[in-house]
């Protein structure tokens, strides 16, 4: 299962890393397919990061602009 990793989702990216992870755990992996699974893993984390990056920054933007509101409303 590989799919483009910018098209999933986050939640679809949690439950595919989840999918290796535990793969790894529990020796499933075939050798021929570590180093993939590896990559894949690791570019669902990069972006996974990523998303959580932007959120937080989105997140910081909205609270300084209701902070910016709130101040206006005292004057």
């Amino acid at each position: 299962m590989t799919v483009e990793v910018e098209k999933m989702t986050y939640e679809e990216k949690d439950a595919r890393l989840e999918q290796i992870l535990e793969r790894l755990d529990n020796s499933e992996t075939p050798v021929d397919q570590l180093a993939s699974e590896a990559k894949e893993a690791a570019a669902l984390i990069t972006s996974m990061n990523a998303t959580l990056k932007a959120a937080k920054q989105e997140l910081i933007t909205v609270f300084e602009d209701l902070e910016k509101q709130k101040e206006s409303f005292k004057n």
